[in-house]
């Protein structure tokens, strides 16, 4: 977890995105109710999409994407609760004690 945002931020970070989504959709409903010409252009082109996302490799190919998408959500979701695991290990170089020590041992001049 990055240290610029607060656990309540971090918290209600989805609040933003499914508001904006809401209002979006809310737009498009109340242009689709008001005019004609817009509910004939939305319905048209709902249909446009159905029939492309449906096609077998495209169906598939965004199943799976959405499918990655959830796993990295899911699993970015998990790090930020838990932290990521990683763990600091201290290697000591043999080289580089036995140059300190002869370094040590020797006269100064």
């Amino acid at each position: 977890m990055t240290g610029s945002q607060t656990p309540t931020q971090a918290k209600h970070g989805w609040i933003e995105p499914l508001v904006w989504s809401l209002v979006f959709v809310a737009g498009i409903v109340i242009a689709a109710v008001v005019n004609t010409t817009a509910r004939e252009i939305i319905l048209q082109g709902v249909g446009y999409l159905f029939a492309f996302f449906s096609t077998p490799f495209v169906l598939e190919a965004s199943v799976a994407f959405i499918g990655l998408c959830a796993v990295l959500i899911i699993n970015s979701r998990r790090i930020a609760k838990e932290g990521d695991g990683w763990v600091m290990m201290e290697v000591k170089n043999a080289e580089t004690e036995a140059d300190k020590t002869a370094d040590e041992s020797k006269p100064d001049a």
